[in-house]
């Protein structure tokens, strides 16, 4: 048996540094500022060619500017300086325009576009079918491939065209590969499986199988936007059959989106990268790094570091990263160039740098057929906060009745291929704001109904844990949520599963479907009934309770956790309320989790740590005591 290729694509997403970044003044060179992408590096000039096979370069993420550079260097390849091993796959980038009815190109245009940016494969027109109505968009795809095959056998184009395949069901995916198969096609793009299980692509992947076995001439099968580790495996049982490749940037941006176990090493750890500020702390980490200061002689100040900015939660993943110096034992050249630097989570230079590693960690473990689940790295210690927890600590104990106020989120606990299938049967969309519906879609999804609190998953598991465990102290607890397609619920009510959300609308219109819901005026209500109100929103769905916000912060028994923006338009002098800013997603979950363990008392302490670390840092306890 002849094995095939087995190939990892990344997409290309600007993912730049300056190569003669100044890392101890913090300044770029002249020539990056003048032009970042004719003096920026790239990830393959930093680490060489043979980290990865290639590029999915998205016509819907490249401006005007930059496609006329393109056009100006002769091509993509030449702009980004591609070695001419690595190959570069086109795509329209489906997700980007996900919303619409249609694509927002024609199949004439984006055959121009493959052509201009001379790319080695070009995928057809396609058209994600979970949005809108999924028959229609299905046979968009279809007829753009049959319509861009019969362009690209006029002979005029130099790339190879790869047909783009989507589906519901697993037989739609089937179906259409071997429509298109017989059309002529013999390069496939399988695409609209970033939000589905793995036991579903695994089935698909047995079915993709039976089909190669019965043509024998497929000659590749590309899969769009998959990287999860538990899939591997199976993609490289494909290339018994074929050449696969994935593609997936997920690898790269861990590095700066995930806030634990960024930083990825080749025995299967990841460690967290140490977000500093401060440049004379961060002038110590470097003196550690070189070996001019000990490790008991760093840790008080980062402690006292941690204490100040309220992150003392993470001083067990830094105290991994620290005492185990990962990037020593690394030989890709960036963390030979830039040593600790690498796991510093400041700026683009260093927090994309580590996104290079991770993906050469990546790409070796899968040559070298050794991929694992990586296991986030921390010691067993915890600090305090002790004012901040004591205070949050006694309003939970003097109060009795509870309130939490928080927003939906786009994540749902729920099978979405399952959902998918019901709704296509009856010849219906998934659910958004067309509320007018409801009782119809109640009764053709009826198996998926819950109640609100077990529906959204995600980022509301954070709130859905602080809910859990004042419960669990006996608290009455009630929560209520500002949901995009019904306005204002309690955690109890029976909803089904939907996709809307608040995110990115003007505020003039949040304020009138906010008052058309009368979301304000039923919380008013409500809010009379309780000894503490917690209240934790993004700006948008802050927008829809702004007046009760106002009349909350004169409230010296609520917390609040809200983005500063928020805070400067409500412009209120007499504040009582706990404060908490929280400008981004990350810094909400992190709030929420801070607000959990204020519940209980964090064990094991920094005496229990001391007592089972070397002798060199006995010493330490006394200077944090």
């Amino acid at each position: 048996m002849v094995w095939h290729t087995l190939k990892f694509i990344l997409p290309e997403w600007d993912d730049i540094v300056d190569p003669h970044y100044n890392f101890d003044t913090e300044t770029h060179s002249q020539k990056y500022k003048y032009d970042r992408f004719e003096n920026g590096a790239r990830l393959w000039e930093l680490l060489g060619d043979d980290v990865i096979d290639g590029i999915l370069i998205s016509i819907s993420t490249i401006g005007r500017k930059k496609y006329q550079k393109i056009l100006k260097a002769g091509g993509a390849r030449n702009f980004l300086r591609l070695p001419s091993k690595l190959e570069i796959i086109g795509d329209c980038g489906a997700w980007q325009y996900k919303d619409k009815e249609v694509p927002p190109y024609t199949v004439t245009e984006v055959m121009k576009y493959y052509d201009e940016l001379k790319v080695d494969y070009g995928i057809s027109l396609d058209h994600i079918p979970r949005f809108g109505n999924p028959e229609e968009r299905l046979q968009i795809t279809y007829r753009n491939a049959v319509e861009m095959y019969r362009l690209w056998r006029s002979g005029r184009y130099q790339f190879t065209l790869m047909g783009a395949v989507q589906g519901i069901e697993i037989k739609d995916y089937i179906h259409f590969l071997e429509k298109l198969y017989k059309v002529g096609y013999r390069n496939f793009a399988i695409g609209g499986l970033a939000k589905t299980k793995d036991e579903y692509i695994k089935k698909l992947i047995d079915e993709i199988v039976q089909t190669i076995k019965q043509y024998r001439d497929i000659e590749r099968i590309h899969f769009l936007g998959i990287t999860r580790l538990s899939l591997l495996p199976k993609l490289k049982e494909l290339t018994h059959y074929t050449n696969i490749s994935f593609d997936s940037s997920t690898i790269l941006r861990i590095a700066w989106t995930r806030d634990k176990g960024n930083y990825l090493t080749f025995d299967g750890n990841a460690y967290t990268a140490i977000r500093i500020n401060d440049p004379t702390l961060l002038q110590l980490l470097k003196k550690y790094d070189k070996g001019e200061v000990q490790l008991n002689h760093l840790l008080p100040k980062l402690q006292e570091y941690l204490l100040k900015t309220n992150q003392q939660h993470r001083l067990p993943y830094y105290l991994a990263t620290l005492r185990d110096m990962p990037w020593k034992k690394c030989s890709c050249n960036i963390c030979r160039d830039i040593g600790i630097d690498v796991v510093i989570f400041k700026g683009n230079n260093r927090n994309r740098r580590r996104g290079f590693h991770n993906v050469y960690i990546f790409s070796k473990m899968l040559k070298e057929n050794s991929l694992k689940k990586f296991k986030i790295k921390k010691e067993n210690i915890t600090i305090i906060n002790n004012k901040l927890n004591t205070e949050i600590r006694k309003m939970f104990e003097d109060s009795k009745k509870i309130l939490i106020v928080t927003n939906c989120t786009a994540e749902k606990d729920v099978d979405w291929q399952q959902v998918l299938t019901i709704l296509r049967r009856h010849n219906m969309k998934i659910p958004t704001f067309d509320i007018e519906l409801e009782n119809q879609y109640r009764k053709i999804l009826a198996p998926f109904i819950k109640p609100s609190k077990d529906m959204y998953s995600g980022s509301f598991n954070s709130i859905k844990k602080l809910y859990e465990q004042l419960r669990k102290q006996g608290k009455e607890v009630d929560l209520y949520i500002i949901s995009a397609r019904y306005g204002l619920i309690s955690g109890e009510a029976p909803i089904i599963p939907y996709e809307a959300t608040l995110k990115g609308k003007d505020r003039k219109t949040i304020r009138k479907w906010s008052e058309q819901l009368k979301i304000e005026e039923t919380l008013q209500k409500i809010l009379v009934n309780y000894d503490l109100i917690i209240v934790a929103l993004p700006y948008e769905y802050a927008i829809t309770i702004q007046e009760t916000i106002k009349k909350l912060l004169t409230n010296s028994n609520a917390i609040l956790i809200l983005p500063r923006r928020i805070y400067q338009e409500l412009n209120s002098y007499d504040i009582k309320a706990k404060i908490f800013i929280a400008s981004s997603l990350r810094e909400r979950i992190k709030l929420i989790a801070q607000l959990t363990k204020a519940l209980t008392t964090p064990t094991p302490t920094l005496d229990n740590w001391f007592e089972q670390t070397p002798a060199t840092l006995s010493h330490l306890k006394h200077h944090l005591d």
